[in-house]
């Protein structure tokens, strides 16, 4: 080795502990900016997080009111065939009260004995109960 390396090696060995001492202020700074990052980065999936829980309640309330919704109509369409089926049902207990009347007319009555040829009785027996249960 010359005096010349001699001389230059401390300087040598010193530029490795100054690149060292650059790369330790460097790594500091980074680390400063790599906790900025993880801050803005937690600030953003705070907000992205925040954002889809709006999103998704938004929908549920959505959902709910189209389930709401469509319950109600459903339940309407159901309301208007009951009142239709009722009033049909009252329609056809009209005409069989009608029905009902007409068949028992005292006046078809007869015409419909005369016609199957039953006769009107004379005279009419009428048994009494205690006169029977007396004679047992």
């Amino acid at each position: 080795m010359t005096f010349a390396q001699a001389v230059r090696a401390p300087q040598a060995r010193r530029v490795p502990h100054r690149l060292h001492r650059e790369a330790v202020a460097h790594h500091r700074g980074a680390s400063r900016h790599a906790a900025t990052r993880i801050r803005t980065s937690s600030w953003e999936i705070r907000s992205f997080l925040l954002a889809s829980g709006v999103i998704v309640a938004c929908f549920l309330v959505v959902l709910l009111y189209l389930a709401q919704a469509t319950a109600v109509s459903a339940a309407s369409y159901e309301a208007q065939r009951l009142a239709a089926q009722r009033d049909e049902l009252r329609r056809q207990n009209a005409l069989l009260v009608i029905e009902s009347a007409r068949l028992d007319s005292p006046a078809r009555v007869e015409t419909e004995a005369q016609r199957l040829g039953l006769v009107r009785a004379a005279t009419i027996r009428v048994v009494v109960t205690e006169a029977a249960a007396a004679t047992r």
